[in-house]
């Protein structure tokens, strides 16, 4: 919560481990993205709600596409902190994060 006071927004993640190919028909690879420089994005998102609410505004008057919270600062265009986490605090969304999340809770014990 530090970094989004001091910032006006902040997002936890942590460098990208794995090896990502650009696609432009899904069928073959045209090119490597420099791994160096993606983060994978953990939650929390934290934004100072007055940001947040000028960033939906702005979304919503120009129709613009966002993926996540942060993505509609970035259309502000404002800065989002970075502010390393964990790798283990994984997003479960299908039913194949479940032993990985139940292990990691385990291993907390």
């Amino acid at each position: 919560f530090r970094d989004a006071k001091e910032h006006g927004a902040a997002v936890l993640a942590v460098p990208m481990k794995a090896t990502v190919k650009e696609s432009e028909d899904g069928s073959f690879v045209l090119r490597t993205i420099e791994r160096s420089r993606l983060w994978e994005i953990h939650t929390p998102q934290v934004i100072r709600p007055d940001l947040l609410k000028k960033g939906f505004e702005k979304v919503e008057k120009e129709g613009l596409e966002v993926t996540d919270d942060v993505s509609i600062i970035e259309q502000l265009p404002s800065p989002v902190k970075i502010t390393v986490g964990e790798y283990t605090n994984i997003k479960v969304t299908t039913p194949e994060d479940m032993p990985m999340a139940v292990s990691i809770l385990k291993s907390r014990e």
